[in-house]
């Protein structure tokens, strides 16, 4: 985490990471100055080759699986060797790094060699587990896009010596650059919000506008309902225009901005259209632009997105697209009303939306719109990205035919495929605002995994702690997140785990190892705790529970009524409690320690970090730490 790890001085100073009080002294005593400029050098060096959270996500993963590896052939040798090799690393760590950071590296190493001890894989897992961390670390980095760091000093002078220090210092400086925020592999599991705004004002962007209304209007369309045109269908100035606006540089800049260096953007030139809005109607393939709803079925592409850009050719004083999931509350979503060059892109298979209309006597023409679609994919992917493209591509011919064919049903046939078209996007709208098809796709994921290995504790673990990862990447994040789609994701998971946890609990208790006396004991103490996080819930609101201050979307409020004021942050304390009382249990306490345990710890972290992170911000407000 951001806030428990000291970062080199250079690398908190021009990156803005958030330190504890007292990290730069406790720094400057922890190490000699030589060993603490080397130490400042390998991690801006190392960052430079390590910039993308998912780089820095699988190497969380790769380089512990190495070491497991070592730890494990360690030990077959002799278990005290291994706790001999450990000791080492852990005191040429401690020399030559903060202490802050010695310390969790020690913790890390620790678990590890414990997991090697009691597993004692053998000689050809742990083989297996180097061989896999080794080169998973170069496959990493080839996913991600970045060179690797051995790459950038292997062939020159010294080489042996920087490859000695890679290798003992591997680990820290992952930790540390994992606590940095915008390396964190917590960021994969934040929305970000992804509706994207510019304004095309240019001499040429005019003339192009004009060229395509004039062509609009030579076809005299029919304003009883919408009217599409693909882009091929637009020929001599106004098909030159359309060319020009679908691979404009501003708003190929505006997407590329958002994912920032490693990624390429590029239009998706067989979904362009040409789009005039027709009037609200029911029972037709129209009303699906009136009702929340997702335009293509492909949201589970980790890592790329594919989006539609609504770039407004002329006055538009009637209609406007509301994003429903970016704000706190469904009903009173975010809205754009587009007109005279003004561009909104979003996540063409991910993004709810829809239109209102309120008629206004000044709009004498009808509302035009080029429908643009940008692909976004990592640099080292191009297949990925090809592959979304044409997978999107395909279903929006399919689907834009069946929407042609319903939009003006005169027949008992049309009529049943409009209905049907209208009752698969509620469907799709109540998924995407209540689940999630990436949230699904992984929960059967899970699933399966337990099923085909015939263990229910690779469901458990893979569902039980999600939400806390959840929790301290969002209330980390500093750039605008989609609200609903945060809050919809943290319940989801969070329902899930405690489902399970209670099960567990449930299970347990009635399990017939326990008195009657114990039992209301135990039930006493898991009431009480969780009713007290229940009831602070209520008392501070759903919206702020889940940092809808801390994430801008409602003003500072000092909340008074108890518990506040007399508790210190019972929600957690209360979860705590509760989660805690569940190791009363004889039956909890034999077989599902480890879960309890992993919650508390999960608890536990979020509550250090949003300690420290609310004191930063409430600083910088000028609000003291009260």
């Amino acid at each position: 985490m951001a806030t428990t790890l000291d970062p080199p001085r250079d690398l908190a100073e021009n990156h803005k990471v958030a330190s504890p009080a007292g990290a730069k002294h406790e720094q400057a005593e922890s190490a000699p100055t030589s060993s603490r400029s080397n130490w400042a050098r390998l991690c801006g060096d190392f960052l430079k080759c390590h910039r993308r959270p998912l780089n820095v996500a699988l190497h969380l993963l790769t380089t512990p699986a190495a070491l497991f590896g070592v730890y494990s052939l360690v030990f077959e040798i002799d278990p005290i060797a291994l706790t001999l090799f450990v000791g080492l690393q852990a005191i040429l760590v401690a020399a030559l790094t903060p202490t802050s950071v010695a310390i969790i590296h020690g913790i890390v190493i620790a678990g590890i060699a414990s997991l090697a001890a009691i597993t004692s894989p053998g000689i050809l897992v742990g083989i297996g587990a180097f061989v896999g961390g080794y080169f998973g670390q170069d496959l990493a980095h080839w996913i991600a896009g970045e060179k690797t760091f051995q790459s950038t000093y292997i062939r020159k002078r010294g080489w042996l010596a920087q490859l000695v220090e890679h290798t003992v210092l591997l680990l820290p400086v992952i930790l540390v650059i994992a606590g940095r925020w915008k390396e964190s592999p917590f960021r994969i599991l934040v929305q970000r919000k992804a509706i994207l705004k510019t304004k095309l004002t240019g001499k040429q962007h005019r003339a192009d506008f004009k060229s395509i209304c004039v062509w609009v209007k030579a076809k005299h369309p029919v304003v009883t309902q919408s009217n599409h045109w693909w882009q091929a269908d637009l020929t001599e100035e106004a098909g030159e225009a359309f060319t020009r606006l679908s691979h404009d540089d501003q708003l190929l800049r505006m997407i590329r901005n958002f994912h920032g260096p490693g990624y390429e953007v590029k239009p998706v030139l067989g979904m362009n259209e040409l789009y005039v809005t027709g009037p609200p109607k029911k029972s037709t393939s129209d009303t699906v632009f009136y009702m929340g709803h997702v335009d293509g079925p492909w949201s589970v592409f980790p890592g790329a997105r594919l989006y539609r850009c609504m770039l407004a050719l002329n006055e538009n004083l009637e209609v406007t697209t509301h994003y429903p999931m970016s704000k706190t509350d469904y009903r009173e979503p975010e809205g754009h009303r587009l007109e005279h060059g003004d561009a909104v892109a979003f996540d063409f298979n991910r993004e709810l939306h829809y239109i209102t209309r309120e008629p206004n006597e000044g709009q004498i023409d009808p509302r035009l719109n080029l429908k643009l679609h940008f692909v976004a994919y990592p640099k080292s992917l191009s297949w990925y990205g090809r592959l979304l493209d044409h997978l999107t591509t395909s279903y929006d011919i399919r689907a834009r035919n069946l929407f042609l064919a319903t939009i003006d049903p005169n027949s008992m046939w049309t009529k049943v495929k409009a209905k049907w078209v209208l009752f698969w996007t509620k469907t799709f709208e109540l998924a995407v605002r209540h689940v999630g098809w990436t949230n699904l796709s992984y929960i059967v994921v899970a699933a399966l995994l337990s099923l085909v290995f015939w263990d229910s504790r690779l469901f458990l673990v893979a569902t039980s702690f999600v939400h806390y990862l959840i929790y301290v990447g969002t209330f980390q994040e500093r750039t605008p997140v989609s609200f609903g789609t945060f809050r919809r994701d943290a319940v989801l998971f969070k329902s899930l785990a405690m489902i399970q946890l209670f099960a567990v609990f449930a299970t347990g208790l009635f399990s017939g190892s326990m008195t009657t006396t114990a039992m209301a004991t135990v039930l006493a103490v898991v009431a009480a705790g969780f009713g007290l996080a229940t009831y602070a819930t209520a008392v501070l609101g759903l919206d702020r529970t889940y940092f809808s201050w801390e994430l801008g979307f409602d003003p500072p409020k000092r909340v008074a009524k108890f518990p506040f004021g007399v508790i210190p942050h019972p929600m957690i304390v209360g979860a705590m409690l509760g989660i805690g009382g569940m190791l009363l249990v004889p039956a909890v306490r034999e077989n599902f320690a480890w879960l309890i345990a992993g919650h508390l710890i999960g608890y536990a972290t979020v509550l250090g970090h949003e300690v420290l992170v609310t004191r930063q911000r409430l600083s910088r407000l000028g609000l003291g730490e009260g």
